[in-house]
């Protein structure tokens, strides 16, 4: 045998950092010790927070061990929670750092588990009954304090997460009242004037507090929101979202570019298979479609938590809605209002790949039925006066017209709801997204018609997105009606989508632009004549009361769709072509008042309100009831804690 070469190279030994054996040694089970009480030395209390944290590694080891483990070794557990909360409040660097960071760490893993009685359990767990009031109260003040009066930026950082992961764990227990008592909200405010780039991190928390126990009871947060005036500060709020919304969107542009191509020498050749001669070549392949799927399936980023904020500060308080629609910025720069639609646009685009994305997508069309709420915030949003460039999604046929250049905000939210509409057709349809874009679109038309504001735009797209969903909805009715229950059906999608197509019939001479974005919409009503039968049949729509607002809606769509047929009917010509249908249709309008007056007729003697001429009919819409979304909101709030703790250990 040769012997071994002196060059071979011997395989070294991994080594960990010294933390990550402390971490073990501390959190072993007591049989692993092999006594049952445990109990380190002041020395190791001394070298475990003066060496440098390793957050993943502290949540790694604590994984494994159950909810009952932990229960077991609650002597470590008390022990180490006391001993942080005197290193983090002692002053002393960096001991009081580490002591943070490990802390955060060892909430986000604990407060994971699955405890069978989830309140006891925890207090046992961290500082047992007797001792509950005096540890929290601590952790809390402690936290507070170096939010609002610490001079180092690191620290309150590191604070802000350490506050959020136990709010976001204890989210199910009785613990988060200790951080909601001590109201963190001027602390917080303050950490956000002195340091703007912290604004994100400080808003998620926020939001996080102000909705604990949403709908069971009075949230001081909440009331803080409401009366905030600190126009400066809002300021640094609003940039401090548009950040984040524009790192949102620029992952999923990463994911698939879908900047429109523009004609060059490269990507013709590029078209005809030549990828290697054009300078192209040298960049990465782009994801195939599977790959894509796989990429889109993991956004948004957890970082998307601040909708939830966001959300609830424009509820809160008016001032800020205003900053978020007016804030000024540098023509370089993207504005807070352009970056939020811009990401609204990328959310819907995908809400159909998850229940996360989907939450996400509610919650910033939540916002913009706050904003639109407002009478003076929509005359704003229609105005010719404030025009933005918004980047919206592209990254699934069909496509709307691509407008690179500055225009109205509310023609940008249409494109957002039109592409919501056809992006997310499923057989198990989402009722609450269906609901709040058609709610949007009406509230807007009927603010758009009351103020016969004429709003340029690609109408055409909307109107097909409507008779599309109609369609869809009367092909897979029985697939539909089969796993949703029909009542939300007709009270949620169908109301609002034939009010919607009603009142633009009635009263759409008051905000389209033009007769021929008129004229479309009742030559595509002459096409889905039909279907408005079938439409009616299969959403029981005959039973419903004569004075139902769904039955009133569909026979007057019918009555107009059956006048405009029968004048195509009366032509001499066997065949007709587009252009010669949209003639009739115009000569149409001028008998069109008396279909109008009948239905106004039967809905007065069917108990309607004032008549179907009115903008009281069709165009009624209730002003934003949060309770009426009571269900979706808990949902979202669950999901939103779930991807709270995941951003504190980031």
């Amino acid at each position: 045998m040769e012997p071994a070469s002196p060059l071979t190279r011997e395989v070294r030994e991994s080594f960990q950092p010294k933390i990550v054996q402390l971490y073990s040694d501390l959190f072993k089970l007591d049989e692993q010790h092999g006594d049952e009480d445990f109990e380190p030395s002041e020395g190791f209390w001394r070298e475990f927070f003066l060496l440098k944290p390793a957050k993943q590694k502290f949540h790694d080891v604590l994984e494994p061990l159950t909810a009952d483990d932990l229960l077991h070794i609650q002597g470590q557990t008390r022990n180490y929670v006391r001993r942080s909360i005197d290193e983090l409040t002692s002053g002393a660097s960096p001991q009081n750092e580490n002591a943070l960071e490990n802390l955060t760490a060892f909430l986000a893993a604990v407060l994971a588990k699955r405890f069978t009685n989830p309140s006891t359990d925890v207090i046992e767990v961290f500082a047992g009954l007797e001792n509950v009031d005096k540890t929290m109260t601590d952790l809390a003040n402690g936290l507070e304090s170096i939010i609002s009066k610490s001079t180092s930026v690191p620290f309150r950082r590191k604070a802000v997460d350490c506050a959020a992961a136990a709010v976001a764990g204890s989210y199910q227990t009785s613990l988060a009242t200790y951080f909601i008592h001590k109201d963190f909200f001027h602390g917080l405010m303050k950490y956000i004037q002195n340091t703007p780039e912290a604004a994100p991190t400080a808003l998620s928390f926020l939001g996080l507090l102000a909705n604990y126990n949403k709908f069971e009871a009075q949230n001081i947060y909440q009331n803080r929101m409401e009366d905030f005036n600190n126009e400066e500060i809002m300021g640094k709020l609003v940039d401090g979202f548009a950040n984040t919304c524009g790192d949102i969107r620029d992952a999923y542009v990463a994911a698939q570019d879908d900047t429109p191509a523009q004609w060059t020498l490269g990507s013709t050749l590029f078209y005809v298979g030549l990828r290697a001669l054009t300078p192209e070549a040298k960049k990465p392949q782009p994801p195939t479609e599977e790959e894509a799927k796989a990429l889109f399936m993991k956004l948004p980023s957890p970082n998307a938590i601040i909708f939830l904020a966001t959300y609830s500060f424009v509820q809160a308080n008016n001032v800020f809605a205003s900053q978020l629609i007016s804030t000024d910025k540098d023509n370089d720069l993207e504005s807070p209002l352009a970056a939020f639609l811009s990401t609204t646009s990328y959310l819907c685009h995908h809400a159909f790949r998850s229940a996360r994305t989907q939450q996400y997508s509610l919650l910033a069309l939540f916002t913009i039925r706050l904003l639109i709420d407002d009478p003076i915030l929509t005359k704003r949003l229609s105005s010719t006066d404030l025009k933005i460039e918004a980047r919206l999604a592209r990254q699934r046929p069909p496509h709307l017209p691509y407008i690179p250049s500055p225009r109205i905000p509310t023609s940008i939210i249409f494109d957002i709801i039109t592409d919501t509409l056809s992006h997310n057709l499923r057989k198990r349809i989402s009722i609450p997204l269906y609901g709040i874009s058609l709610t949007i679109l009406q509230h807007i038309l009927t603010q758009l018609s009351s103020t016969r504001t004429r709003l340029p735009h690609h109408w055409s797209y909307i109107w097909l997105s409507l008779i599309s969903l109609l369609r869809f909805l009367t092909t897979y009715a029985t697939d539909l009606t089969a796993s949703t229950r029909l009542s939300e059906l007709q009270t949620q999608i169908c109301t609002p989508l034939t009010s919607i197509l009603t009142f633009s019939l009635l009263r759409g001479d008051n905000f389209l632009p033009d007769p021929p974005s008129y004229d479309d919409l009742f030559y595509k009503l002459i096409e889905i004549s039909e279907t408005l039968g079938k439409f009616k049949t299969a959403y029981e729509i005959s039973k419903l009361p004569a004075s139902d607002k769904l039955r009133r809606g569909t026979e007057a769509l019918e009555a107009i769709a059956t006048h405009y047929q029968n004048l195509v009917g009366k032509s001499k010509k066997t065949h007709q072509y587009p252009r010669q249908i949209q003639e009739i249709i115009g000569e149409g309008h001028e008998t069109f008042g008396e279909v109008v007056d009948n239905i106004s007729v039967a809905g007065s003697q069917r108990g309607g309100r004032g008549g179907v001429g009115g903008n009281e009919e069709f165009g009624h819409y209730e002003r934003w009831r949060e309770g009426m979304w009571k269900v979706e909101i808990k949902k979202i709030i669950r999901g939103v804690v779930e991807d709270g703790r995941v951003v504190c250990l980031q």
